[in-house]
């Protein structure tokens, strides 16, 4: 892969990072946390020095730190005054974890299933009173749904619908993009990225159609993830409904605490 010269082949090889080619925080992130996962593989704990890290990734020492932080909020990673970064051993064998903000696409992958999505439906609707309140908008509002299925390995595993609200996509949101991940659709053409979620998770059993869907009995329990989705100015501009069969994708939550 190719790499900024840092003056250090050896780290360059042992971290095999891409070079980012804008100052972006959520590549960077993106990219150690791949980075934790092969370095904890072969036994190394301790991360190089932010200095290395940056020179490597090429970007400012403020947005690495600013991905080192998520990585450390997430239970990924340690970081102790005067000693240094350290990958949470306990944390390498966790999958998929429900702080973190990820596609079910690169979830899926994690998982050892080769991934892939497809875009069942995308039309425009009214929203109920529930949706409607979520959004801050009044009941009948209307809202881009896009249904989407998530196969792992060619067996579907997820199932998914996003509701965005019809009046930020322009003059035809019904033939928008919709191959994208909800955060990618959202940002390119619902204005600011997604700065948080907030996540309601429960077990149900699935309806007659989704049970279908997802080739399971009605009889087997999903596991149904709702999300808000939330701008930095604070207006929430998607809802996620998420049905995950969990023969294929299991979460686990890292509770974290304050490092020394």
């Amino acid at each position: 892969m190719a790499i900024r010269k840092t003056g250090d082949a050896a780290l360059a090889e042992l971290l095999q990072v891409e070079a980012i080619t804008t100052d972006c925080y959520r590549q960077v992130r993106d990219q150690l946390r791949e980075m934790v996962i092969r370095l904890g593989a072969n036994g190394t704990l301790r991360l190089p020095s932010e200095a290395e890290l940056s020179a490597a990734l090429g970007v400012s020492r403020a947005t690495l730190r600013s991905a080192l932080q998520a990585l450390q909020q997430e239970g990924r990673i340690r970081r102790l005054h005067g000693r240094g970064t350290f990958i949470n051993r306990y944390a390498l064998g966790v999958g998929a974890n429900l702080a973190e903000a990820g596609p079910f696409v690169d979830l899926l992958g994690r998982a050892g299933y080769e991934p892939s999505m497809r875009v069942v439906g995308q039309q425009v609707v009214e929203l109920d009173e529930g949706d409607a309140t979520s959004l801050c908008l009044d009941a009948g509002a209307q809202a881009v749904r896009i249904e989407r299925v998530f196969d792992a390995s060619g067996k579907p595993a997820v199932h998914s619908v996003d509701l965005v609200p019809a009046h930020l996509l322009g003059d035809d949101p019904e033939h928008l993009d919709a191959r994208r991940s909800t955060f990618e659709f959202v940002e390119a053409h619902a204005g600011p990225p997604v700065c948080y979620s907030v996540a309601e998770v429960r077990p149900v059993l699935p309806s007659p159609a989704l049970a279908e869907t997802l080739r399971v009995p009605a009889t087997h329990p999903l596991l149904r993830l709702r999300h808000i989705h939330i701008r930095a100015d604070e207006q929430p501009v998607a809802v996620t409904v998420a049905h995950v069969n969990d023969e294929y994708l299991r979460f686990s939550v890292i509770r974290t605490y304050l490092d020394d």
